[in-house]
């Protein structure tokens, strides 16, 4: 059984782990600001990205948030 099968599993936590780590490195090093920025512009990229491969359905947003 080879290293990646075993890891497999685990993906979503390991990547977690990942993200997590590097956010507190930020945090550390160029403070909370920075970091806040980076973290937001880089969720504006994925929103964008996401919306490009026409998974994101912005009228389900819309409608999400001004529902009574």
């Amino acid at each position: 059984m080879d290293v990646k099968t075993m890891l497999f599993p685990y993906r979503f936590r390991l990547l977690g782990v990942i993200v997590g780590i590097v956010i507190a490195v930020l945090f550390l090093t160029i403070g909370f600001g920075r970091t806040l920025l980076i973290v937001s512009l880089a969720f504006v990229g994925f929103l964008l990205g996401k919306w490009a491969d026409g998974v994101l359905r912005v009228d389900e947003w819309v409608s999400f948030f001004t529902r009574k």
